[in-house]
């Protein structure tokens, strides 16, 4: 066995074990993503430098989980979204300027550049926002430290907040995959449609065209075929795994020096993510007021969190679940458009500051 393959197997045992101690022992929110991401920084911090995977890993990580997100636009999701179009773009745009809020501060206090700022702090997912705020030249290390205290601060705080407000168990909730699994061959053409159109995405200078373009081929997909029973998704340990791709990837762009460098964005993460939370609980409980919502539904549709372990709190607690992915999805897929699209042309004029803070950081 040549060396090489034995640094990728070591790499990716490291992120496994990493993660399925945040998913079994801790019961962390995105585990397998959050547990080989921080696995992967620690052996770094204690010195080990013969951690390696190719970057096919983080490509072939980030069409998984387009796929998943895209299985998620069903018939009945889509016409819930068409229901409530426009309380769901109310309260996106709220959420998207109390994140740019938090930028606008993180950028004063943090002394970073516009763009690292502004994809630190806008809550589109951590892989998604990883991948396009550093393809728009924003620091990948200090967007992932951002959106992973945000992914843990917000899908622990809100169960808890909700548990001690109504008197439920949503503490006790523990992520599942939920739907049917797709046999292996649905899985091989799904895979095999979505790599062609993210190579499509590519060649058309689509920004994060391994994420969109399999995004969008499965949510066509999804849409169009008559499914019997619950909505489909990929089989839990591929989506597990592009979760370590993923989290090693990022955690490889962490050096030793760089994590000593950058301890203050650690305290910065945990004070925005809690300033972001209680913000947006504020919106929610005047949003639910105003629409005449459940304040519970309403706290869990707009928490910037994650879509499965808010969708499974609302279940848990008797709130509506169907309302609260639908709101939850909305804002994954707007962001992720308005900051893709937008945001490569606004980086593009902004590249220059962001190189600069990069210069410094590094």
């Amino acid at each position: 066995m040549s060396m090489l393959l034995l640094r990728i197997l070591l790499t990716l045992l490291l992120g496994s074990v990493g993660g399925w101690l945040f998913a079994e022992v801790l019961h962390s929110p995105l585990p397998w993503l959050i547990g080989s991401l921080l696995a992967t920084v620690a052996a770094t911090m204690l010195g080990v430098q013969k951690l390696w995977i190719p970057g096919w890993f983080r490509q072939a990580g980030l069409i998984v989980i387009g796929i998943s997100l895209g299985l998620r636009m069903t018939p009945d999701i889509w016409q819930t979204m068409t229901d409530h179009i426009g309380l769901m773009l109310i309260a996106t745009l709220l959420t998207v300027l109390i994140s740019l809020l938090n930028a606008w501060i993180f950028y004063k206090m943090g002394k970073v550049d516009r763009v690292t700022a502004i994809f630190s702090n806008i809550p589109g997912g951590l892989s998604e926002m990883v991948t396009i705020g550093q393809s728009v030249g924003g620091n990948q290390q200090v967007i992932s430290i951002f959106h992973s205290i945000r992914a843990v601060t917000i899908v622990l705080c809100t169960p808890f907040l909700i548990s001690w407000l109504f008197d439920g168990h949503a503490s006790s909730v523990v992520l599942s995959t939920g739907g049917h699994v797709l046999e292996w061959l649905p899985t091989i053409l799904l895979v095999t449609a979505s790599l062609i159109g993210a190579l499509v995405a590519t060649r058309c200078s689509i920004p994060a065209p391994y994420l969109l373009g399999p995004l969008l081929i499965a949510a066509l997909v999804s849409l169009n075929t008559p499914w019997t029973g619950e909505n489909p998704a990929l089989a839990g340990g591929l989506v597990k795994a592009a979760q370590v791709w993923i989290g090693v990837s990022i955690g490889l762009g962490f050096r030793k020096e760089d994590i000593r460098k950058q301890k203050r964005f650690f305290l910065l993460g945990a004070i925005h993510s809690l300033l972001l939370f209680g913000m947006v609980t504020a919106m929610a409980v005047g949003l639910a007021y105003f629409a005449n919502m459940e304040v519970a539904t309403s706290i869990l549709a707009t928490a910037p969190g994650g879509i499965a372990e808010m969708s499974l709190t609302a279940m848990s607690i008797g709130a509506d679940p169907l309302l609260v992915t639908a709101f939850q999805l909305f804002r994954v897929l707007f962001v992720l458009t308005l900051f893709s699209f937008g945001g490569r042309s606004w980086g593009k004029r902004h590249r220059a500051e962001a190189a600069a803070t990069l210069d410094r950081t590094a």
